[in-house]
């Protein structure tokens, strides 16, 4: 019994786990098949959400759609940069509501369905009302506050979900499928957008309210997988009440060196919002392209992606995450490389290949990172939300400044001081910050 109790407790040791379960007659438990499974299922589910941001990407299309309403370059410079620093607001709030919560699948599912309302409000508010001018720039900037925010609520779950459908060995793999998929479907997004926006009898801003009406229904679609995947080994149970919580996230960020010095290589490479608001509106300008390009660059995007997110999945896992999250630095770095000098038109495009290159390599790595700090035993949403809100400051000081600098200076001025600081953020990640198994991790518990 004792030697039984020890396997359930070192449930990483799967085939102790799968053996003793077969000794007292249980159905023996494929992890990897389950794995394999969900891995399918996710990558279903995501894709479909890929294929829905094709229509509502907050680096392509939002800034090229506010620019048509008038919006200024200070709110246009908003976008990027403040959906990330309001997705990270609520996130600490997010960990502490749901830290014990009893079913992590049925939550995740949950906080999905919660944010269609919103796309729904979107399409409703630009296709059947039209709502243009200061008038729409207002009512876009209330709902894309609230799906935002909603968005955060969901990322510490959501992380904490696929930790729990996943096998720790394969999770790079994991994600650079889904978000592969994700990213193909994406290029599909943005095709369909392309045509929707170049429609001839479709004005502005109907063509983009009809937009984000297709992505209310992908999204319902894609969250229906959800509901079909298996949890491998749920989030381990805690009895620790809010106060000892919030001690807990204290001492993530004065006991953990390493963690610290990851902190602040992401929040010098949170520059890349400065920019990435500002390639497509300064791109399209630039050489004359038609509204559809806000489509043509999504696509180049998510190839981008497409290409990445499998590739440094599949190195993260092999030769460690730091070489795949280097990808996140060079990717954006090349990105504000191309769109400072760029001449011609398929330099533009190329930009935005390299943006998703950035993307691809940090959404195939940066979660399963943050696991490794939490270690497998660990608080992942904790940890999750801990790096997040240690990265807002920052963010807000970016979103800030970007506007007032392409007003004052002009974009070639952004481009440059993104430059900068992405280099001086990589340089942070790669002599400061080590693999997490190498550091000592305060909090496992």
């Amino acid at each position: 019994m004792i030697i039984y109790k020890t396997c359930l407790y070192k449930t990483h040791y799967n085939f102790l786990y799968i053996t003793f379960h077969y000794i007292r007659g249980m159905e023996p438990i494929n992890l990897q098949k389950n794995h394999t499974r969900n891995t399918f299922l996710n990558a279903m589910g995501e894709g479909l959400w890929g294929f829905a941001m094709a229509f509502h990407n907050m680096n392509s299309v939002i800034p090229m759609f506010l620019a048509q309403l008038g919006a200024s370059a200070f709110i246009i410079g908003l976008i990027p940069g403040g959906f990330m620093l309001l997705v990270a607001i609520p996130q600490l709030l997010s960990a502490a509501l749901f830290r014990n919560a009893p079913n992590i699948k049925k939550l995740n599912i949950g906080l999905h369905f919660a944010l269609s309302p919103i796309a729904l409000l979107l399409g409703v508010s630009f296709y059947v009302f039209e709502f243009s001018g200061q008038t729409g720039i207002l009512i876009y900037l209330l709902l894309w506050i609230l799906w935002s925010m909603g968005v955060g609520f969901l990322v510490p779950v959501w992380a904490d979900f696929l930790a729990s459908v996943t096998v720790m060995g394969r999770r790079g793999r994991f994600f650079g499928i889904t978000f592969t998929v994700n990213a193909i479907l994406g290029m599909l997004g943005g095709y369909v957008l392309k045509e929707v926006l170049a429609m001839e009898g479709l004005g502005f801003p109907r063509n983009f309210g009809l937009a984000f009406l297709i992505m209310t229904a992908a999204i319902l679609a894609g969250n229906s997988f959800f509901l079909f995947m298996k949890v491998i080994h749920p989030p381990a149970k805690r009895k620790d009440h809010a106060e000892g919580w919030f001690q807990r996230v204290k001492a993530i960020y004065l006991g953990d060196k390493n963690f610290r010095n990851y902190i602040l290589s992401r929040a010098l490479a949170a520059s890349v919002m400065m920019p990435l608001a500002f390639y497509g509106v300064d791109l399209q300008a630039r050489f004359a392209l038609p509204l559809s390009a806000a489509g043509t660059f999504t696509f180049f995007l998510v190839v981008g992606q497409a290409i990445f997110n499998i590739l440094f999945g599949y190195l993260g896992d092999i030769y460690g995450r730091k070489l795949a999250i280097s990808g996140f630095f060079v990717g954006h770095f090349l990105a504000a490389v191309m769109a400072l000098f760029a001449c011609e038109p398929w330099m533009a495009y190329l930009a935005f290949v390299f943006v998703g290159m950035g993307f691809g390599a940090g959404q195939s790595s940066f979660m399963v990172f943050v696991y490794e700090f939490a270690g497998e035993g660990g608080d992942r949403k904790l940890y999750y939300a801990a790096l997040d809100t240690a990265i807002a400051p920052f963010i807000v000081v970016y979103i800030s400044i970007a506007g007032l600098i392409v007003e004052t200076f002009g974009t070639s001025v952004l481009y440059s001081l993104a430059l900068a600081l992405i280099a001086a953020g990589f340089m942070v990640f790669l002599f400061k910050v080590q693999n997490p198994e190498e550091s000592a991790l305060p909090l496992n518990s």
